[in-house]
């Protein structure tokens, strides 16, 4: 963890590193602020750009440490302001990348959640049968890696993940959070 932070940063956010720049945007009457999404914790967040110049909107990640913008602080979803639809789940799915074996761990850990749904289905389009057919594929082994498990149920992994993440972002009332009990669980 970081000492130095700045004292403006919310205590949720102490452990993040990096930030995916979604968008940049003009603010009136003067300033410019970037949305984005932090790493590892996946919090949207916006902050000022402290530095005269600006910042290119497809300049990726950047640290959270990066002089030329000011404090995080933490928006809602329907607050971003996006370039693309996609950009949000593009970065998500880059965040994932970034540190695969947490996410890996839902895929190996999840279980019955009661006795009529699965942690699987969680995931958007996952129905109980689906559920128990990627049970029987995970075995007692697991699996090794995201690849592993796309190539074992067919879909792409990682996309599904960041779909329920986007979902929890959109309503923040869902229960269970994936995010919060797959990726903000250690932090």
């Amino acid at each position: 963890m970081l000492d130095d932070r700045d004292e403006g940063t919310p205590d949720e956010m102490q452990a993040e590193s990096t930030i995916r720049v979604l968008s940049v945007i003009e603010r009136r009457p003067s300033g410019t602020e970037i949305h984005g999404l932090t790493h590892p914790g996946l919090f949207l967040v916006r902050a000022k750009i402290m530095q005269d110049g600006s910042l290119p909107s497809d300049i990726g990640w950047i640290s959270i440490e990066d002089p030329r913008i000011g404090p995080l602080s933490s928006i809602r979803k329907k607050d971003v302001s996006l370039n693309n639809g996609d950009d949000l789940n593009e970065a998500i799915v880059e965040s994932i990348a970034m540190d695969e074996s947490v996410h890996l761990s839902f895929y190996n850990r999840a279980q019955p959640i009661s006795l009529k749904m699965h942690s699987y289905q969680l995931l958007p389009g996952i129905g109980k049968s689906t559920a128990q057919q990627w049970v029987s594929k995970r075995g007692s082994m697991g699996w090794n890696d995201l690849q592993g498990v796309t190539n074992a149920i067919g879909q792409d992994a990682s996309a599904l993940l960041a779909e329920r993440y986007v979902q929890e972002m959109e309503d923040p009332a869902q229960s269970p959070r994936l995010i919060d009990l797959v990726v903000r669980a250690g932090a």
